[in-house]
């Protein structure tokens, strides 16, 4: 039935127009995307595996009564040929799936928000990492306020997630094997002009991992510097630079790991990772990578190269093309050498 109620929703959407479906439900809002994906991965033996699926996310809101509402967000990939063996677009089983991946209590009280159930959350080592069809959502609670001047507070108790990072994507896993909640804090701070600071730290139950960042933006330079620390003698530092003209835009990004180091829940918060590499689970890896990106009115087009010290490197294309502000195109072009290629297209309608 849910399959079905987030089927029809993702195709009513468009059909009736974003105004008259918003009508047909008093008090609730709603928004979404529809997306066309394709991914072919190519392994190292040179064995193809093409997936094309339909999908996206309907997600509905009650108005806000007493500063509390109700939200709820569909999750739904369909595979229209093909099976993803890389794990980006489809289940388990390399099957399509529906999945409740939010559903909870909000409330919103002067400048604290708080959030109690599924949800999706944006932090270092939780993230959502939408690279596929269905991103990532957590089960818990989290609170954000931002009563101090300049500054943000976070607070979060998660524990289970599913989408494309999790073990089995199409259900809610447990965070730790413990079955133990991760608890997070972290503070961003954005006093200094151009520059923002933020720390965290999570309490798992083998380790706790803390990670610092600094990031300073001007009009034609940036550059960031982070570190980590996972317990256990594990830590990773990085450097990064950028800079741009007119339309041109160059970046390179530096990361050193002592010991060993993990992207947590999520895609990871290194500066050098790449569209599929990262510096996790590689004791003692050392990475540059190099970018260059120029845009074309509503064309963007980029080209990254990550140089791991261990392992087989990649070189990332991406072409960008927003059709209007609803609309829009991505091309993906993984080169990992010895390790395969993939490529990966999306097209997306925002609602």
């Amino acid at each position: 039935m849910k399959t079905q109620l987030s089927t029809i929703l993702l195709i009513l959407t468009p059909l009736m127009g974003a105004d008259n479906l918003a009508e047909t439900i008093s008090g609730i809002s709603h928004s979404g995307q529809l997306r066309f994906g394709v991914i072919q991965t190519e392994d190292s033996q040179g064995d193809r595996s093409t997936t094309l699926s339909m999908g996206g996310t309907v997600t509905l809101e009650t108005d806000p009564l007493a500063g509390i509402s109700l939200v709820g967000s569909f999750f739904t990939t369909n595979p229209l040929f093909g099976k993803d063996e890389e794990g980006m677009f489809l289940g388990s089983h390399n099957q399509g799936y529906s999945i409740l991946g939010e559903s909870y209590l909000k409330i919103q009280w002067n400048k604290t928000l708080i959030k109690a159930g599924r949800q999706q959350i944006d932090t270092p080592y939780a993230d959502s990492d939408d690279i596929g069809m269905v991103p990532n959502s957590f089960e818990g609670y989290s609170l954000i306020n931002q009563d101090l001047k300049d500054t943000t507070l976070v607070l979060a108790w998660l524990d289970k997630y599913s989408g494309v990072d999790a073990p089995i994507p199409e259900k809610f896993n447990d965070l730790q094997a413990s079955s133990d909640a991760v608890t997070t804090g972290g503070i961003i701070y954005e006093g200094v002009e151009n520059t923002t600071l933020q720390a965290w730290h999570y309490d798992l139950k083998d380790a706790n991992y803390n990670y610092a960042q600094l990031d300073y933006e001007a009009d034609t330079f940036s550059m960031g510097l982070q570190y980590t620390d996972q317990d256990h003698d594990n830590t990773a530092y990085g450097l990064s630079l950028g800079g741009s003209v007119d339309n041109l835009s160059l970046g390179f990004a530096y990361n050193k790991v002592n010991g060993t180091v993990s992207n947590g829940f999520g895609g990871g918060p290194f500066f050098t990772s790449s569209e599929d590499h990262t510096i996790a689970e590689v004791q003692d890896q050392e990475a540059m990578r190099y970018e260059a990106s120029y845009t074309f009115d509503r064309l963007s087009l980029a080209v990254s190269h990550l140089d791991l010290d261990i392992g087989e490197n990649e070189t990332d294309y991406l072409a960008s093309f927003e059709i209007n502000p609803n609309h829009s195109l991505d091309l993906i072009y993984s080169d990992m050498y010895d390790d395969g290629n993939m490529v990966r297209f999306f097209a997306n309608y925002q609602f």
